[in-house]
């Protein structure tokens, strides 16, 4: 007790820097714990996100032969030598029309496609990689190829015997029944196959927490608590992208037991609190996990009542603002699919596509290509959104595609 009563005064000072405070056992007296608290703030937390500065975001370096040139520099370039329309495109992500691809990406200079189980159905790897070869040879800044592969429930891949002789189990039941030992070794399969395919984005690994065995998401998760979580998701990000394949971790900021957004709206009435101590954790891990592999984060659509009451998550800026200045976020925000139902009734005669951008998504996730390119496009030459905006978010995804080698 005396040699912490010696570090009281160092501990209290520690807190009055950070703009908290702590009582004598070391409890946060906002209530949260000191480690999530680090990482978050109560204070003002349904406030709007201040601005952003222009200060730098860390980033490694290239080599480009004898010079060294850093990522950001190098994104920087890259975007100076693109037209608006380019730029407009690269904020797409839209499900692939398999038929023509290619024309689909030429035409809509889209930055990446999603693939789903009917785009491996009647396919095979070979045929598969050289689609994916054929689209890379003809773009100008080649795209992302995501999909949905997360194990379980939810494979696009594995389910078809011509790509793996059997479906890739839920990281929950793998974590249950090997540890993290048998989570990596799962993880490094699945981006092995996926990347020797030529996919480089797995929309993956579902963050969310459940308790509720009977709730929607429930089977995607890692049916544990937060912190056992929050290891699973770190084994994941981190080996993920030792094997080629980049990470989206989903769906921020917690689906909880909300109902399936698919079909409907659903809402969160949940305190602060809980998301703070429970949800944030996992996220924040695969976060740290990703090292200098940034990993995307998509934000789902269920409204969340004690963070922006009445918004959908996507289409909120105040909950952007929550990932990017409590989360220290600066990757590519991602939204999930909008098409779903959840958003019908919230975007009235506005874009649902320009409402995203807004939001401060950098990929909106779409299956009509040719309308979110044509609404994007039109808010953009009305400055709707302005060149600052655009150039803002096209680099975010230049400098994701750079880090994960996408791009050189």
């Amino acid at each position: 007790m005396k040699r912490m009563n010696a570090f009281l005064p160092l501990l209290a000072l520690l807190a009055a820097l950070c703009g908290c405070s702590f009582d004598g056992a070391g409890t946060n007296i906002d209530g949260l714990s000191p480690t999530i608290y680090n990482y978050v703030s109560m204070q003002a937390v349904t406030e709007p996100p201040a601005e952003e500065t222009d200060a730098p975001a860390e980033t490694t370096t290239v080599v480009t032969g004898p010079v060294q040139v850093s990522i950001e520099d190098r994104a920087e370039e890259i975007l100076s030598s693109m037209s608006a329309d380019e730029k407009i495109g690269q904020l797409i992500l839209a499900a692939a029309d398999t038929e023509d691809v290619s024309a689909q990406i030429e035409q809509y200079h889209l930055g990446g496609v999603t693939f789903y189980a009917a785009d491996f159905e009647n396919s095979d790897p070979d045929t598969f990689r050289t689609m994916c070869d054929r689209i890379n040879s003809k773009s100008k800044i080649k795209p992302f190829f995501a999909v949905d592969e997360e194990g379980g429930d939810v494979t696009r891949v594995s389910k078809f015997s011509a790509f793996r002789s059997s479906r890739f189990k839920s990281p929950q039941d793998i974590y249950k029944n090997g540890g993290l030992d048998a989570l990596k070794e799962d993880t490094a399969e699945k981006a092995q196959l996926l990347r020797s395919l030529g996919i480089n984005l797995n929309l993956a690994p579902v963050c969310d927490i459940s308790d509720d065995k009977y709730s929607y998401i429930y089977p995607r998760t890692m049916g544990t608590g937060a912190d056992e979580a929050a290891s699973g998701i770190s084994t994941i990000v981190k080996t993920a992208g030792e094997n080629g394949v980049a990470s989206c971790l989903k769906h921020f900021p917690g689906y909880g037991d909300n109902t399936d957004t698919h079909t409907g709206a659903a809402h969160d009435s949940r305190d602060l609190y809980e998301f703070y101590n429970r949800d944030f954790v996992t996220f924040q891990a695969g976060l740290d996990a990703s090292e200098d592999k940034t990993p995307a984060v998509m934000v789902g659509h269920t409204v969340y009542d004690a963070i922006d009451e009445g918004v959908p998550a996507s289409l909120s800026k105040v909950v952007h603002g929550v990932l990017r200045k409590r989360l220290r976020f600066n990757g590519v925000a991602v939204t999930d699919d909008l098409s779903m139902d959840a958003l019908k009734e919230y975007t009235g005669d506005t874009s649902v596509y320009v409402a995203a951008i807004k939001a401060d998504n950098d990929l909106i996730c779409c299956s009509d290509a040719k309308r979110a390119y044509q609404d994007l496009r039109s808010a953009y030459y009305a400055e709707t959104i302005t060149t600052a905006e655009l150039n803002a978010h096209v680099k975010r995804i230049l400098i994701m595609k750079l880090e994960h080698g996408i791009i050189s």
